[in-house]
């Protein structure tokens, strides 16, 4: 799976929709009904919800950073023309 294979700061939130799909769809495959795999698959869970919020802060973040970016070059072009 390409997910896998991505360098962390280049995944998406979808990314981390395919990697939660792969692994549960495996966690089905050994599904004890045990509660300590219960207890397992929720922290799994959770796991993969802070990743997700993480992925998507760090986007909003790098976008904010292009955004300045951009800003900052249309005050410079400004300054420079005057």
């Amino acid at each position: 799976m390409q997910a896998f294979d991505k360098d962390v700061l280049e995944m998406t939130c979808e990314d981390v929709y395919d990697i939660s799909y792969v692994i549960g769809r495996d966690l089905l495959k050994v599904n004890t009904g045990s509660r300590e795999f219960s207890d397992l698959q929720f922290k799994i869970v959770r796991v993969l919800e802070m990743f997700e919020s993480m992925v998507n802060k760090y986007n909003l973040s790098l976008e904010e950073l292009r955004m300045e970016l951009d800003n900052m070059k249309r005050e410079m072009e400004r300054v420079v023309a005057e």
